[in-house]
Formats: C-alpha cells, sequence, structure tokens
C-alpha cells in the first residue's frame, strides 16, 4: 500500500487517499499527539501560521421559498487579527450552492462580530461576487449566527476559536 491509499475496513478495499483527507488525517494525528503533551505545556496557532478566530456554525430558514428554503447551510470563517480572511458556505444535499468565501473586514461591537465579505468560487457561477455578511453574537464559546446572502437571511447557532485562548490540558 503506497502512503496515499488506505484500507476500507473488513472489506479490504484500498483507495486513493485526496489531499484533503490526508491533511484531515494528519491534523487529526497531530490533536492526538499534542494531547499527550504535560498538562502545563501551553499551545499557540501562531507558532504554525500566525493568530485568528474561527467561527463556524449552521444556519437555515426553511421559510424561504424554493431551493434557498431547503438549505442547511455549514458555514465556516477563519479570520485573521487584521479581520481578513476565508472560508466556506455548504450543503452537503444541495452542493450546487457550495462556495469559497473572502473575509474582507471584520467590525466588532462588544459581543457582536460582523464578517463581510464576497463569494469568491462556487458550484454555482451566479453566486461568484455576490455580497455576504456573516453576524455573530458571542456567548462564551458558542454563537448566535446570522448569514445574509443574496437578499435572504438565514439564522442558526455556532461556536467562536481564538487561537490566542488555545492551552493543551
Amino acid at each position: 500500500m503506497t502512503p496515499k491509499e488506505q484500507t476500507k475496513g473488513a472489506l479490504g478495499e484500498t483507495r486513493r487517499t485526496t489531499g484533503r483527507r490526508r491533511f484531515l488525517k494528519l491534523a487529526g494525528a497531530a490533536l492526538l499527539a499534542g494531547s499527550a503533551l504535560p498538562k502545563s505545556a501551553e499551545a499557540s496557532i501562531h507558532h504554525v501560521g500566525g493568530d485568528f478566530t474561527y467561527e463556524g456554525g449552521v444556519v437555515f430558514n426553511s421559510d424561504l421559498p424554493g431551493l434557498s428554503g431547503e438549505l442547511i447551510l455549514n458555514v465556516y470563517l477563519a479570520v485573521d487579527p487584521d479581520g481578513t480572511g476565508a472560508g466556506t458556505l455548504s450543503d452537503p444535499v444541495h452542493t450546487t450552492v457550495n462556495s469559497h468565501v473572502e473575509v474582507q473586514q471584520t467590525t466588532r461591537h462588544g459581543n457582536e462580530r460582523e464578517f463581510v465579505g464576497v463569494v469568491i468560487r462556487s458550484n454555482d457561477p451566479a453566486r461568484v461576487g455576490q455580497r455576504f455578511v456573516v453576524t455573530s453574537y458571542v456567548q462564551g464559546d458558542f454563537t448566535s449566527l446570522a448569514l445574509l446572502l443574496n437578499q435572504e437571511t438565514f439564522s442558526g447557532q455556532g461556536f467562536r476559536v481564538d487561537s490566542t485562548k488555545l492551552i493543551i490540558d
């Protein structure tokens, strides 16, 4: 078996491991290895590539007409301290809406953060260039999320991870 192949359980089938799958496997291994560190060890993503805030969650609006009312969107954003970053919008059932987004500006008002940007790639070419706004009301590590995209609002729940506060126990 080559390094880019994996076996599928008891069936013994072998398939190529994609770049994303390989990355996720390595990331999982790194997390497990990190958990073996002494309790006094502190982790900072800064050493790996800089500090960032990671926002994510699930939003939907079943009151919207047509396809929009069927969507349950996964929203993920990784934002640098300067307020810029990247992210994804996706629905595993309706993959035509899956998109990459660029966060161009972040503003903060108390516990509320607003991420503004544009769709830069999408399975639906009509979405490219559309502006979006994700509003996140932070309550500890969890958030209430609202996504405004194409004059439609989706809301839901999510989480926030601030890399400057990561500590390995």
